[in-house]
């Protein structure tokens, strides 16, 4: 399945992965806010991988020093509700790992501490949650800062 670097053309069909979505609706996140972050984020330089075997199925933005000035940070992983389960999300954090590790030691993500299945999701992946941010993004909203290292033989 393909997973290739997306297009400015592509952050209005990227954005309506979360339509409807409770998670993105508790953070306010619309599909026409989305669609303009991307857009603007892909106009700067920005990384944003998709999915799109057969439409897009997910995407995850990430910055190669979004975290602490320092370390990439996945700003961002969507996975279409139909696609759950079916290895989207594994091959775009695939993706992003390869790039993220060939820059710097750390990769740095953010998970909703109610999102178990995106917590698990990292943590099968090697991630270590080090620490959780109260009220981060909203009141409200918790969120659990996940580490991950570089692979000693990489």
């Amino acid at each position: 399945m393909p997973v290739r670097s997306a297009r400015e053309d592509d952050a209005r069909s990227l954005a309506a992965l979360v339509d409807g979505h409770p998670l993105f609706e508790r953070y306010g996140l619309r599909p026409a806010d989305l669609a303009a972050i991307l857009t603007r984020a892909l106009e700067s330089g920005e990384h944003v991988w998709i999915d799109d075997a057969g439409g897009p199925r997910g995407f995850a933005w990430w910055t190669p020093t979004g975290a602490f000035a320092r370390s990439p940070y996945l700003r961002l992983l969507v996975v279409a509700a139909d696609a759950t389960g079916a290895g989207v999300g594994a091959r775009l954090l695939d993706a992003v790992e390869q790039s993220a590790f060939a820059v710097a030691n750390d990769l740095f993500a953010l998970a909703n501490v109610d999102n178990e299945g995106a917590r698990r999701f990292y943590v099968r992946r090697g991630y270590v949650e080090v620490g959780r941010l109260e009220d981060y993004v909203a009141p409200g909203l918790h969120e659990v800062v996940l580490r991950k290292r570089r692979p000693v033989d990489s």
